[in-house]
């Protein structure tokens, strides 16, 4: 139970955090306060409603906030149905079994009867997008006071290595410059914002590309204790500021931003060949998608006086695979779902996780499949069977020839805590938006795949389906929803340090930063997507690395610490750009990300 003060000085750090959003002065209306037994009842308005009474300065729709005194929790009111209804259906959802959220620094096990009030919810637009650097970010947190970072906190790997006091050559670390970012924000709702980082349960990254171009990523942290508001990192390729900092970030920010990708589609409802695959099956659909594409496109080199119609081989589809893994050409769904998959993060820290290869054997299944279907037509002969795309299947794979832009969300929650290592639950939402058909790809029993060592895909399936902007939004809120899970143990948040010397695998989630080498050039990185290096086309060096050597990393993110350090005047040969990234390759076939800014031409 909490007191009235406790509730005042939530509902007023909520009035203060929208004001800000809304760039309009709001205050609470005291006299107007009502005590309703179970919660109290805050109204508010604009200061300049309340001192001019001019109806003009009126706000329209500002629902009362309601503070729940059992748990302090503070809910603003529907302004749908009457005030009275909205108030009886809180309660009657309030009166339910919850959950106390947990205070940084208290047990896992406080009960709402002991524990402080939630945090107040953070309204939409106060997002601050601010350059960072880990030990700015770092010496921010401990003015804040936060506590030391626990294993899932991406601090540790974005820390350069300063002493901990932020004493370096180029002088203390300020934290004043982030921290005016904030100014306008109260303290609470600042340490709040930051506080995902230093505790985090839970990770969504979210990737988005236009076609043919690198996804860029952001990886959103949050945490039960922060009442479920992110704080995002994304890379920049500012040599001093390497990452930007968005807090505070709200649930409703994400799903704002994720509509704002999918509006360019006009969601016609067109049916996939199969809605329901595993993962051979997808990968098998993917190269099939590839095939004709490739078979369509050549079709154009030469004129016809009557329509040829378009068939398919085995030969055709294993061709497509082996390409789209060869070729570092993202206008191709395989290789860029292929490069996707590559780059996800599982619990474990685990990446370089791909969609399995189709064999001869199973794309002959496949294609036989497909023409029972009614899919393919059976063409050719016994010995040669090739196969043409019925017109429903054209118009599917029509429609995936390009895109507008591909969106990926991947989401791991922290359930527990086993043999030593957080244990935790991860899927997939994948978007490809085009401009008749909105598709979507949803994951599940993702989280079995990389339980054993080598990946198994038996259990993991994905459901395809074309939506229009209304379903995908639900669809959206759903795959966000936090996974319904008892508190969480106290080892989730406990200090790295505290328990450097307990035995057992490493924490889940967070990948161990990779050590730094010198060498002419690299060794093989696990993390990179797969390769035909065998069959690969000669090699032809186009730039070299400058006088004071260059990092490279495995993927085009500055979160994630350089895998390697190459040496002066290296020769590169460039594969492909993605902004100031350049994906380049050595002479002994290995591959990685670089600043394609600071490489020299060869002359």
């Amino acid at each position: 139970m909490i007191e009235f003060s406790e509730a005042r000085r939530t509902a007023l750090d909520y009035v203060r955090n929208l004001s800000v959003g809304l760039r309009i002065e709001l205050v609470l209306v005291d006299e107007a306060t009502s005590d309703e037994g179970w919660c109290w009842v805050f109204a508010y308005d604009s200061r300049a409603h309340l001192e001019s009474g001019d109806s003009g300065d009126a706000l329209l729709g500002l629902s009362p906030l309601v503070v729940i005194k059992e748990t302090g929790m503070l809910q603003p009111l529907s302004s749908t149905p009457p005030p009275d209804d909205a108030l009886a259906l809180l309660r009657l959802s309030a009166e339910a079994p919850v959950t106390a959220p947990v205070a940084v620094g208290e047990s896992a096990g406080a009960t709402a009867a002991t524990g402080p009030p939630r945090p107040a919810p953070i309204p939409l637009g106060l997002t601050r997008a601010v350059p960072v650097d880990g030990d700015e970010l770092a010496a921010t947190v401990r003015q804040l006071g936060l506590p030391p970072p626990a294993p899932l906190s991406p601090l540790p790997d974005l820390s350069d290595g300063r002493p901990t006091d932020g004493a370096t050559a180029r002088g203390p670390t300020d934290p004043g410059r982030l921290l005016e970012a904030f100014q306008e924000l109260p303290e609470a709702t600042v340490r709040n914002a930051l506080l995902p980082l230093v505790v985090p349960d839970r990770v969504v990254e979210a990737r988005a590309g236009l076609f043919d171009s690198a996804p860029s990523p952001c990886r959103l942290y949050t945490s039960r204790r922060a009442g479920g508001v992110f704080a995002g990192l994304r890379p920049t390729l500012d040599p001093d500021r390497a990452h930007e900092l968005l807090a505070p970030y709200s649930t409703g920010d994400l799903t704002r931003w994720v509509q704002s990708q999918l509006q360019f589609s006009a969601g016609a409802p067109i049916p996939p060949p199969q809605e329901e695959l595993d993962a051979a099956q997808l990968a098998f659909l993917l190269a099939l998608i590839d095939a004709y594409k490739t078979r369509f496109f050549r079709s154009f080199a030469g004129r016809r006086s009557t329509p040829t119609p378009l068939a398919l081989s085995c030969a055709d589809v294993l061709e497509a695979q082996e390409d789209a893994l060869l070729v570092a050409d993202r206008r191709w769904l395989t290789r860029t779902l292929t490069e996707l998959f590559a780059l996800l993060a599982h619990p474990g820290g685990r990446t370089g996780v791909t969609l399995p290869p189709v064999t001869e054997e199973f794309a002959e299944r496949e294609l036989l499949r497909y023409a029972e279907a009614g899919h393919l037509e059976r063409t050719g002969t016994a010995a040669e069977p090739r196969y043409t795309p019925s017109l429903a299947f054209s118009v599917f794979a029509g429609t995936l020839f390009t895109w507008t832009v591909l969106l990926a969300l991947h989401d791991v929650q922290l359930t527990g805590w086993e043999d030593g290592r957080a244990a935790g639950q991860e899927e997939l939402l994948l978007f490809v938006v085009t401009q008749p058909a909105l598709w979507t790809l949803l994951s599940d029993g993702l989280t079995e795949v990389v339980r054993t060592p080598e990946p198994d895909w038996s259990r993991a399936r994905f459901a395809l389906r074309s939506l229009d902007l209304a379903d995908a939004a639900v669809l959206t809120d759903d795959f966000l929803r936090p996974l319904p899970v008892e508190p969480l143990p106290d080892e989730i948040y406990a200090p790295v340090a505290a328990r450097a010397s307990a035995p057992g695998p490493a924490p889940a989630v967070s990948p161990e930063a990779p050590t730094e080498v010198r060498r002419s050039e690299p060794g093989p990185v696990p993390a990179s997507p797969p390769t035909l290096a065998a069959t690969r086309p000669p090699w032809q060096p186009t730039h070299q690395v400058p006088a004071d050597g260059m990092p490279a990393w495995a993927e085009p993110d500055p979160n994630r610490a350089p895998v390697a350090r190459i040496d002066a005047r290296v020769e590169l040969q460039i594969l492909e750009r993605a902004g100031d990234w350049a994906h380049i390759i050595c002479s002994n076939g290995w591959s990685a990300w670089v600043d394609g800014r600071v490489m020299e031409p060869l002359r």
